[in-house]
């Protein structure tokens, strides 16, 4: 089953996809897992030598971190969707 992920905005414009479970954790859990993620990133061994690629996608985790930190919490419509989403591939 293809596995959906929720929009994440900053304002008007689109920032990427939120994983369901990563909605029902919460901004501040999700915006951890992404850190966690992040930390991976810079312990990797096995990385290509693209700096300029890694950098890149580095400062966009960075940012949807900080963009899910400064949230509050996510709307009600999209923690349920994440439950609809969750219980569809049950």
């Amino acid at each position: 089953m293809k596995r959906r992920g929720l929009r994440l905005f900053d304002g008007d414009e689109p920032e990427g996809e939120i994983c369901p479970e990563c909605v029902l954790n919460g901004p501040n859990r999700a915006a951890a897992n992404i850190r966690g993620r992040l930390e991976a990133m810079g312990r990797n061994d096995g990385a290509p030598d693209d700096p300029m690629g890694r950098s890149s996608w580095a400062r966009l985790l960075s940012r949807r971190a900080r963009l899910l930190e400064e949230t509050p919490s996510f709307s009600l419509a999209a923690r349920q969707a994440a439950v609809r989403e969750t219980r569809e591939r049950r």
